[in-house]
């Protein structure tokens, strides 16, 4: 059996962004205003990553821990950089990173352009629940308390529904 060298962190990083890309991406698209400001989150949670990534302890699925970070980041960027600009939509980009057939596609962009009506952690707790987190995950990602989160979950499918 031949012993495999320790992965570098160079290694691990790249691992992590190349599995969860579409996790990663995903939370920048909701908190985006515009193709650059969806260039600008990204490129600030990858940062993030980076720095967080050798105090990964692995208490918690990666996934977990990615959505935390990733929610936290765009947010935080979005509170210190408040922009007040006109933008453009982001229709183009989700039809991009929708697979399936065009109405899915135009479903999709449909979902995307009603959540990102939502508050901050109102669109952070819905993400979480339509990627069947349970609502245990979603208090701990959040820091939101359990009935917390089960309220709000049910506030925003009524929202959603009636729109």
């Amino acid at each position: 059996m031949e012993i495999q060298p320790a992965k570098s962190a160079d290694e691990k990083f790249y691992e992590v962004i190349d599995r969860h890309s579409a996790l990663i991406y995903k939370v920048c698209y909701m908190y985006a205003e515009d193709r650059e400001h969806l260039k600008d989150l990204y490129q600030e949670v990858l940062a993030n990553l980076w720095q967080g990534l050798p105090s990964y302890r692995g208490d918690s699925k990666i996934t977990t821990w990615l959505y935390r970070i990733a929610l936290n980041t765009c947010v935080s960027y979005i509170r210190k950089n408040q922009r007040h600009r006109s933008t453009s939509p982001l229709d183009e980009t989700a039809y991009a990173i929708a697979d399936g057939t065009d109405e899915r596609r135009r479903q999709l962009s449909m979902m995307y352009e009603m959540i990102s009506q939502l508050g901050r952690i109102d669109k952070a707790v819905i993400m979480l629940w339509l990627d069947e987190y349970s609502y245990e995950e979603i208090a701990r990602i959040t820091g939101l308390s359990r009935n917390n989160v089960a309220s709000r979950i049910h506030r925003i499918k009524e929202r959603l529904s009636k729109n």
